[in-house]
């Protein structure tokens, strides 16, 4: 697959909403390898290669880039999830009675 640049640049955005780290280096073939990780934690660590003439070289290591957008969208999707279970536990805990809240032990 031949990664374009808004393609690369959807990937990178969506690495920044979930707060991950990369860098960009380029090996001895002069290919490009794209690594994100998680900092500080070792949940996250992904390889992407894109040799020169912008084909995504996962056979060689890394991953392809359609399986990294899935797994990126994938963890939005999750994140977004987290996000509004939040927000209901909190409309929820609003709700309640300083009584409630009490038996409950939340206070």
């Amino acid at each position: 697959m031949t990664v374009s640049t808004t393609d690369l640049l959807d990937l990178l955005a969506k690495a920044g909403e979930l707060n991950l780290s990369f860098f960009v280096e380029k090996d001895k073939d002069d290919d490009y390898i794209v690594k994100f990780y998680e900092p500080y934690t070792s949940k996250f660590d992904e390889t992407l290669v894109i040799t020169t003439e912008g084909e995504n070289d996962w056979c060689v290591s890394g991953c392809s880039f359609e399986y990294l957008m899935d797994t990126f969208v994938g963890m939005l999707k999750q994140k977004e999830e987290e996000k509004l279970k939040a927000q209901k536990r909190q409309e929820l805990l609003a709700r309640l009675t300083n009584e409630e809240k009490e038996l409950l032990n939340l206070n």
